[in-house]
């Protein structure tokens, strides 16, 4: 079964924090060697992330792509807004705002809430669905 995590942004802070939460997760994803499917919630945030990707120090590196690019052999991050690469179901990092049809193809869904009102009464939603149906969860405030 699924185990979902919520990572919620508590300080005050703009874009630039939250696409900074979103890198650090998936930095400390790819250090356990795990394979990351990253759900933006537009073709624009996808783009921001494969950004902030690509300038972190040569050290940090993280091989990446946007889904449907980059070589055959997929690299262990992948970055979409419409459906899931196949074969890679190990953890999805959910930025859409919403439960996606697909998580449960996942060993670890997480779930990164920006500081915002709106999108933190959608991740109580979101909280209770994953917890009407189940699924172990965790939060962290960051």
């Amino acid at each position: 079964m699924t185990q979902v995590e919520f990572h919620i942004l508590e300080e005050a802070s703009g874009d630039k924090a939250y696409l900074q939460l979103i890198g650090q997760q998936i930095q400390n994803l790819y250090r356990q060697s795990r394979k990351i499917y990253v759900h933006a919630i537009s073709e624009e945030q996808a783009k921001a992330i494969d950004e902030w990707l690509w300038t972190q120090e040569l050290e940090d590196f993280i091989p990446h792509n946007l889904v449907g690019e980059g070589p055959n052999k997929a690299p262990p991050v992948q970055i979409g807004f419409t459906a899931p690469p196949q074969n890679q179901h190990d953890c999805l990092i959910n930025l859409s705002g919403e439960v996606q049809t697909f998580f449960s193809y996942f060993l670890q869904c997480f779930e990164i809430v920006p500081n915002n009102d709106e999108q933190k009464e959608s991740a109580r939603e979101r909280y209770k669905y994953y917890r009407s149906h189940g699924y172990p969860l965790k939060h962290h405030k960051h």
